[in-house]
């Protein structure tokens, strides 16, 4: 009974802003679903979003994981050699540090065995970033000057390098999208990704931006 105690003051405590999400069920399925919340004496979002706290995000977290601990490290910068990244911008860990990297255009990352990968970039690298269940939100090069700051009152929790002619999408290019424009599959679980056929992506972007204009 701690336990949930516990979990359950955590939950009053949480500031987070929340999303709304609509998923469909069958007319069993949620007769299943309203007899437990009715047991136990919550609501059906109450039932559910417990569920994904439970088992979906302790998944996601493992799988971010694994994926880190095989993580791809490009070639060496050769002179003149401009590489291509894409960086998660942690909106599923903390919607703060996503705005932070929109709002200053900065590559960021917060967090020991994430932070170190920043000094990967050097200057005129293209950093794509990429918002979890959206996809790349904006891009810009990198000046190839790593800096740190606080995070959350923790000195030096923060690298980051900012990134030259910073754009915005006004559409993210979604997950299948790019995996249409480069003609492969890519799975975006890592907070870095390098990617060897990153020109093609850029060329792409820049052709949907001069259309917009």
């Amino acid at each position: 009974m701690s336990d949930f105690l516990k979990k359950l003051e955590a939950k009053h405590k949480k500031t987070s802003a929340t999303e709304t999400m609509t998923i469909r069920v069958t007319a069993e399925e949620d007769a299943a679903i309203k007899e437990l919340a009715n047991f136990y004496e919550c609501t059906r979002q109450d039932l559910i979003h417990d569920l994904i706290t439970e088992y979906l995000l302790p998944a996601w977290k493992q799988l971010e994981s694994e994926s880190t601990s095989v993580d791809v490290v490009p070639p060496q910068h050769a002179q003149d050699k401009q590489h291509y990244y894409v960086l998660n911008t942690n909106k599923v860990h903390d919607v703060a540090d996503h705005d932070y990297m929109l709002r200053d255009g900065v590559a960021a990352a917060f967090e020991d065995g994430y932070k170190e990968k920043i000094n990967r970039f050097k200057t005129g690298d293209t950093i794509f970033l990429y918002e979890s269940g959206k996809g790349i939100v904006a891009f810009g090069t990198a000046d190839g000057v790593t800096q740190k700051a606080p995070h959350y009152g923790k000195p030096d929790k923060t690298h980051f390098q900012k990134l030259n002619g910073f754009k915005k999408l006004e559409k993210p290019l979604s997950p299948k999208d790019i995996c249409r424009v480069l003609e492969r599959n890519i799975k975006f679980v890592q907070t870095l990704t390098y990617l060897t056929d990153g020109e093609t992506l850029l060329a792409d972007l820049h052709k949907q931006l001069k259309q917009k204009a």
